[in-house]
């Protein structure tokens, strides 16, 4: 059971104040990034719970697997936007230039 005493519900009200400010300041675009980590780590928790339930590992090699599943999908997403990259920048090499003529 969760018990809402006041000092989390003061350390809530204070970290949604903060959440605010950051909003409304320059560096907005730093929430996304922070929203990203916590979903990547939730991806982690999640990879470890599940391997830590099927498999019966400890917690130290359920972490383990789960940041070795996590960082080759990094890899692989990583392999796949650089192959992207690499098809545009040959596409934008290769253009065909016709001759434009002034009409008379």
């Amino acid at each position: 059971m969760v018990t809402a005493i006041f000092t989390t519900i003061i350390g809530f009200a204070l970290i949604a104040v903060a959440l605010i400010a950051v909003f409304f300041s320059p560096y907005r675009h730093w929430l996304g990034f922070m929203c990203a980590g916590m979903l990547f780590w939730g991806l982690i928790e999640g990879i470890r719970f599940g391997v830590h339930n099927v498999f019966q590992i400890s917690i130290a090699y359920s972490y383990l697997a789960a940041i070795s599943t996590a960082m080759l999908g990094l890899i692989a997403f990583l392999l796949f936007a650089d192959n992207r990259a690499q098809k545009a920048m040959a596409d934008r090499r290769y253009i065909e230039h016709t001759p434009v003529y002034e009409d008379e």
